[in-house]
């Protein structure tokens, strides 16, 4: 595994020296840690270094996450004077400006958006280090995943939880979200990996993204999207082949899947994915779109395959469309210095084998 590296300053000489830290006991004995000179974005801090406070790491982060010190503040369960604080007493000890303080909350500046690259990589090498040993120490279960929301995954992550009913300490958080987000969690260090869909038309784009922003992905699947109506609709029995087969449909979607930049995908300028349907229902989580389907006469979906007794459950059925359905894939995401714990390989193979059903790409 990678190692974390720290710079500690000895406080009788001054003379720094290099330790292979073993345990989060050993990096942070106090909950402190001093900061090499070249985190200072150049400036001379001290002779022993910047002395941080890595709870103060933690309120930083959260600010610039929220763009607000008030809001941060209320996540945390922390008092907005203790928030100020710490960022004035770093924006000293580091002589630079981390915020830029608004009428309407914080921007993070330049030099602060360089520093907290720095504190979010250390943050992350530190829980990536704390949880390698917890697993080493089976001290239970820790996972953070995100995920779009497809029933197939969802399937897979219900079976595995059966599976470590017997653990005595258990933390999973499983997010169900729209691209853009997954890839926020992934890179503000909230979730250990990611999976994404995409339409193919879009994956120059992502790739890019993935280049640019350290990400590493792998394939988990692609597939044509397919059609999910009620088996009492009146499009059932047809050979959906056009927009015209759809007509007199209602189109339920989720109303917030975006490429990275904001963008609407539906709203593209002479685009393909420009939405055709004049009847469309938009919702923002994965329950209420079966009961939609099977109570709303005429409603449909497209989606990625849903298990059969999902279908049977609430007298749906899928449809496949050929050329007109959309061709889509599903990505897993991690950064690319992300250690992979146990529990995530066991979900991951379980998550493979369910997509031998459908055609694997791992």
């Amino acid at each position: 595994m990678d190692f974390l590296y720290i710079i500690s300053y000895d406080i009788e000489d001054g003379l720094g020296k290099t330790m292979e830290c073993l345990d989060f006991q050993t990096i942070f004995p106090y909950n402190e840690l001093y900061i090499p000179l070249e985190f200072s974005n150049g400036r001379h801090t001290s002779e022993r270094g910047a002395l941080m406070n890595f709870t103060d790491l933690k309120y930083v982060i959260e600010i610039d996450k929220c763009g607000s010190i008030s809001l941060a503040a209320k996540n945390l369960y922390v008092a907005q004077s203790n928030l100020s604080r710490a960022v004035k007493e770093l924006e000293q000890e580091f002589d630079i400006v981390i915020f830029k303080r608004t009428p309407k909350g914080v921007i993070t500046t330049r030099e602060g958006q360089r520093f907290l690259r720095h504190a979010k990589e250390i943050q992350y090498q530190v829980n990536s280090l704390t949880n390698a040993y917890s697993d080493f120490n089976d001290r239970g279960v820790s996972l953070k995943i995100s995920v779009p929301r497809a029933s197939y995954i969802t399937d897979v992550f219900s079976d595995y939880l059966t599976t470590l009913n017997d653990e005595e300490n258990m933390r999973i958080h499983y997010c169900e979200t729209n691209s853009s987000r997954t890839i926020q969690n992934v890179l503000d260090y909230h979730y250990d990996i990611g999976i994404i869909r995409y339409n193919v038309m879009h994956e120059g784009y992502y790739l890019s993204l993935f280049k640019l922003k350290d990400l590493s992905y792998r394939l988990i699947l692609e597939f044509d999207y397919l059609l999910l109506t009620s088996k009492d609709s009146i499009i059932a029995d047809k050979h959906i082949r056009s927009d015209s087969d759809l007509e007199g449909c209602i189109e339920v979607v989720h109303g917030d899947e975006r490429l990275p930049t904001g963008d609407y995908i539906d709203l593209t300028d002479n685009d393909r994915e420009e939405r055709y349907q004049k009847k469309v229902i938009y919702i923002y989580e994965r329950g209420s779109q079966f009961e939609i389907l099977s109570t709303v006469p005429n409603t449909y979906m497209w989606v990625s395959p849903v298990p059969e007794k999902t279908l049977e459950r609430f007298g749906l059925i899928q449809m496949r469309c050929g050329s007109y359905a959309k061709y889509m894939k599903d990505v897993m995401i991690f950064k690319e210095n992300h250690v992979q714990k146990k529990y995530e390989k066991q979900l991951i193979d379980r998550l493979r084998e369910k997509t031998r059903e459908f055609g694997c790409y791992f």
